[in-house]
């Protein structure tokens, strides 16, 4: 089958629809699949993400700020329209698969310009903030859009029943074209890597997603001083892992506070952000609203890692299973304290019994497993 895979996001940049994109292709080419990935241009060539198919980079992108976190919008220009259709003509598509295609405005002008012979599939990864303003207006917005853009599919994917009820969708009545199919994760790769062995007078904290807002992470470095200034039976540090807007502002938090073993990882390749994990003891995952799902918490848990985070209705999606129980409501410090402090305390059997636990929800989450079911939709 010849595929594009549309990523509106700038590649260099982390991002959990950028690694969806990559290993979904990946895993489209070793099934002997023709797969070409559409993206704009890196902003940072040398940290792109290597993909094992061709990349074209269709067109720049701008990154603005947007309820608390980033989007990249591209804009295609009549000399890239021309070169896309040429493409079109000596590729000859099966299926073009979409990803959050309501991001501004390259993939909407990709939709109007494709020939009627091209199938096309489209996954919803994100959702609105469920506080403050964005909560109302984002909402509408998206509900609007889904009016618009589910209508044009084909064949439409939702990550989980939070993005699903998003679009104003019922997850207990869907169209036949319409589907809720999890994020997947590369549990492959990672059972290859050997966890090295590292000092039992240390307990590891990791964090890994975006410095900004809605991560959450000016309560997770306030839970950390606090730890700090208990009288812990074990030393403990911090790894944050990723960049974004409050970088400036995290460190100086940390100096001003003396926080000590604090470290940033602030270009890490997906390799290096593995092995970081793998070094870890827990990770928390403090993402205060605007989860689909939570991918971040299955890498975590596919490397042998415990983890705990704010009980948002994304993370919940995975959180249900691993336990409630690790997850408080969000913006409840007081309560993701006293379980950071209970996981450096855990015995452990139990310890154990969570990590067992982890390890059987992210084998359930395979990209094998769920390459195999996309592979099926784009048979429709």
């Amino acid at each position: 089958m010849n595929i594009i895979q549309v990523c509106p996001y700038d590649l260099s940049i982390p991002g959990g629809v950028q690694t969806h994109v990559k290993q979904l292709s990946n895993e489209l080419v070793s099934k002997n699949n023709k797969v070409v990935v559409f993206a704009p241009s890196p902003s940072k060539p040398e940290n792109e993400k290597r993909i094992s198919c061709e990349v074209k980079h269709i067109t720049s992108s701008t990154r603005i700020p947007w309820w608390g976190t980033s989007i990249d919008v591209s804009v295609l220009k009549p000399n890239e329209k021309r070169t896309i259709r040429q493409f079109f003509d000596e590729f000859k598509p099966d299926v073009i698969h979409f990803h959050t295609i309501w991001n501004p405005v390259m993939q909407t002008q990709l939709l109007w310009m494709l020939p009627n012979s091209i199938k096309k599939v489209g996954t919803f990864h994100d959702t609105p903030p469920d506080r403050g303003l964005g909560k109302h207006i984002g909402a509408n917005l998206m509900k609007v859009g889904a009016k618009y853009y589910l209508p044009k599919m084909d064949e439409i994917i939702s990550v989980s029943e939070t993005q699903t009820k998003a679009m104003g969708a019922d997850p207990k009545n869907l169209p036949k074209n319409f589907r809720i199919l999890p994020n997947g994760i590369d549990t492959e790769t990672v059972r290859k890597m050997e966890k090295t062995s590292a000092p039992d007078d240390e307990f590891r904290i990791i964090f890994v997603g975006r410095f900004e807002n809605r991560k959450g992470v000016f309560e997770l470095l306030e839970i950390y001083r606090r730890l700090q200034n208990e009288p812990l039976a074990i030393k403990i540090s911090l790894k944050l892992v990723g960049n974004g807007p409050q970088l400036s502002a995290m460190k100086s938090f940390v100096n001003e506070h003396g926080l000590k073993k604090v470290s940033f990882y602030n270009n890490a390749s997906d390799h290096a952000k593995n092995r970081l994990l793998l070094e870890s003891d827990l990770m928390i995952a403090p993402a205060l609203y605007g989860e689909s799902f939570g991918i971040v918490l299955l890498e975590a848990m596919a490397l042998g890692v415990r983890v705990t985070g704010y009980g948002n209705e994304g993370y919940l999606t995975i959180g249900k299973k691993y336990g409630e129980e690790n997850f408080p409501p969000p913006g409840n410090t007081d309560e993701l304290y006293k379980l950071v402090k209970h996981h450096i305390e855990m015995p452990a059997k139990a310890k154990n019994n969570l990590i067992e636990k982890g390890l059987e929800i992210a084998a359930q989450h395979d990209w094998k497993l769920i390459t195999r079911e996309i592979e099926k939709i784009y048979a429709q």
